[in-house]
């Protein structure tokens, strides 16, 4: 025994003089390590063989905690559970915590610190915090996340002005190559990912455009194409229903179609990003989800009113045809981005944030700010508001849109992709539209009409455009009951109001009328201008800027035999344009023997009157019938021809000049325009007669 205790305290004492293993943190090149920007703070770090050193530093005065976690997602609370650092600015003192519910008494502190975490210094001086700590690469406990030092890892950072655990006053993460020698090699990933959403969304536009083109150009002669076109998803109902029955009488197959390429859209996008963020919770899924199908919405909402002849060419209908869609997609934004907002705020996601967020790292601030814009443009779009107010709807829309449209695409990066397209579209149809809005100026006459209700201030004007060659080609070549939108700059500079364009009856111009269905609107004051001048003698000529010709009726009016015409009020203007239309049109399309039946609705005889210098005398192949609503007796009232127009002092009764009987073996179209109520039910009646 005594011959080994020698060797025992020998060894004993190399045993003691070996040198303990340096810290990391204690290296000469930690200092010279980058400084790279995390959040408002920055960090510095250096790998060792199996550990690495992080120092923190953030200047701030009121500051009770400051955080950094090593997460695997840029979401504070993960399954399974894992831990942050926290430094206490008042004890000085630095602890590992575990994150394992966004509720703050819910936060406890991790038994074994010392296996993942060995603080180094920390302090507070002059507002300036910093603190240093050294944690192993591989995860020693379950709460810890292995750090792999070739590749960026997610780190996150909180703080707050009250002591912890409190709720943070701010937080977020980047993506971070801890030890890299230079800030641009810390920050080269960033760790945004960007989703198949804008791909998705554009070929699914490319295949609606390529069955458009199809269907209009391949297979436009074939019964295929005629029964895309014109045949309906279901029958108008009976009692008129704007919101429910409607929408749908409205929508022909082929628009079903382009609906149904749109549903498989939204399905492919749910896929594809419930794929892509699997990892995340359900909850922070959901958010992702509703947020691309509002995406989806947005980019696809903007091309119908991106106005122009090129939704003719593609899909053989015009822009107020389309217009609809933007209506739908409009309410669909609308109630998935209030989902995704209510989803996110259930996820305890600060609303007001600004620094990135989430796998996608959006800025929360601004997608809220823009949900403020859209909402705004959504209840002010509320039908009853919309008419009322159309000026201020019209302004507020497009305001809002333009700072919607802006804070949305600072919301994430995926959304400024996504929007390429479509706001490439919008911005090449605008520049058309005002590059032809100058060249398309017109100086016309004026005349005011007679009077409609038997007051002594006329309520309608009509303007008429001199013969040019120009507007003898817009009366020649425009589709049927095509309209134009109107700016008249001395009147209103920004104002744009659709007027349909009344081709005169010898065939070489077209006139517009306009009434005044309120005081202080934009038709209201281009009749005051006009009648004023008119009282005071003076010539009144009006200079016309024109976007157009737009429009195309849902009927091909020169493939049949008989044409019912149904005109309400002002409504009598784009069918009047279509009987002028066939005047001169009769010997180049040897169409002459088509037959019209107009069927005009009034208040008052003298609306009769209302365009009687382009109506009368009325040609030989149209048979009239003048319903008053408001006339005590049937009666006449005088033209300016010097005939008396006769009127029938009741309204209409559809069923006898709309039935299958009185137009026996012959191809018959309908057309109706006017009041929504009056329409519909022409609607409906003419549907039956396809039913029997």
């Amino acid at each position: 025994m005594l011959f080994y205790l020698p060797w025992q305290l020998l060894g004993l004492l190399a045993l003691c003089c070996r040198p303990i293993a340096a810290s990391i943190c204690a290296d000469p090149h930690f200092a010279a390590q980058p400084i790279v920007p995390l959040g408002p703070m920055f960090i510095r770090s250096l790998v060792g063989n199996s550990t690495v050193c992080i120092q923190v530093l953030f200047s701030s005065s009121s500051a009770s905690y400051v955080s950094i976690a090593i997460a695997e997602t840029p979401y504070m609370v993960n399954t399974p559970a894992t831990n942050a650092v926290v430094f206490d600015t008042s004890s000085a003192s630095t602890f590992l915590a575990i994150i394992q519910s966004y509720e703050s008494r819910d936060l406890p502190l991790q038994s074994d610190t010392e296996a993942s975490l060995k603080p180094f210094q920390g302090g507070v001086l002059n507002g300036q915090i910093s603190f240093t700590f050294e944690r192993p690469l591989a995860a020693a406990t379950i709460y810890d996340v292995p750090i792999d030092p070739s590749t960026a890892i997610c780190i996150q950072w909180a703080y707050s002005n009250r002591e912890w655990p409190s709720k943070h006053s701010n937080y977020g993460s980047a993506n971070i190559l801890l030890g890299a020698p230079t800030i641009a090699a810390a920050l080269a990933n960033d760790g945004v990912l960007t989703s198949s959403t804008p791909a998705i969304a554009a070929i699914t536009l490319a295949l609606m455009v390529l069955l458009g083109l199809g269907v209009t150009h391949v297979a436009k002669r074939t019964a295929l194409a005629k029964v895309l076109y014109h045949k309906s998803v279901c029958a108008p109902a009976k009692r008129h229903d704007p919101w429910c029955a409607q929408p749908w009488a409205n929508m022909k197959l082929g628009e079903a179609g382009v609906v149904l390429l749109y549903i498989g859209c939204l399905v492919l996008v749910i896929a594809q990003v419930n794929n892509q963020f699997n990892a995340l919770s359900a909850g922070h899924r959901l958010a992702l989800i509703s947020g691309h199908l509002s995406l989806v919405a947005l980019v696809f909402l903007l091309l119908p009113i991106a106005r122009g002849k090129h939704w003719e060419l593609i899909f053989g209908a015009s822009y107020e045809r389309i217009l609809k869609f933007h209506r739908w997609l409009g309410r669909l934004c609308f109630l998935t981005g209030a989902l995704h907002l209510i989803v996110v705020i259930s996820n305890e996601t600060q609303l007001t944030g600004t620094a990135g967020y989430g796998p996608q790292q959006v800025v929360s601030l601004f997608g809220l700010l823009a949900f403020i814009c859209f909402a705004t443009m959504t209840v002010g779009a509320y039908d009853p508001f919309r008419r009322a107010y159309y000026n201020d709807f019209v302004l507020c829309h497009r305001v809002a849109a333009i700072i919607g449209i802006f804070f949305v695409i600072l919301h994430s990066r995926t959304v400024g992709n996504a929007m390429i397209l479509p706001l490439a579209v919008y911005g090449l149809s605008f520049l058309a539209r005002v590059v032809a809005a100058f060249a398309n100026t017109a100086t016309a006459s004026t005349k005011p009409t007679t009077n409609c209700d038997d007051s002594p201030n006329s309520r309608s004007v009509l303007l008429t455009l001199p013969v040019t060659a120009k507007s003898t080609k817009w009366a020649q070549e425009a589709n049927a009951c095509a309209y134009f939108w109107v700016n008249i700059a001395s009147v209103s500079l920004i104002e744009w109001h659709p007027f349909s364009a009344i081709v005169t009856p010898d065939g070489n111009s077209i006139a517009f009328c306009i009434k005044a269905m309120s005081a202080d609107r934009f038709a209201d004051k281009v009749v005051r201008a006009v009648t004023t001048a008119a009282s005071s003698g003076t010539d009144c000529k009006l200079t016309l800027r024109l976007d157009g010709p737009h429009g195309k009726p849902s009927l091909d009016v020169d493939d049949y035999d008989v044409l019912v015409l149904v005109a309400g009020g002002i409504g009598i203007t784009p069918l009047l344009s279509l009987i002028n239309r066939a005047r001169h049109r009769a010997k180049a399309n040897n169409n002459s023997a088509v037959e019209y039946y107009l069927h005009w609705v009034v208040r008052s005889p003298h609306e009769l009157i209302l365009v009687e210098s382009l109506m009368f005398p009325i040609p030989t192949n149209v048979k009239t019938m003048f319903n008053v609503t408001h006339a005590n007796e049937s009666g006449h009232i005088l033209c300016q021809t010097g005939d008396g127009v006769a009127y029938v002092a009741d309204g209409p009764v559809l069923d006898e000049f709309i039935n299958v009987e009185r137009y026996h073996h012959q191809r018959v179209g309908v057309l109706a325009c006017g009041p929504p109520v009056l329409v519909h039910n022409v609607e409906w009646h003419s549907h039956s007669c396809m039913r029997v």
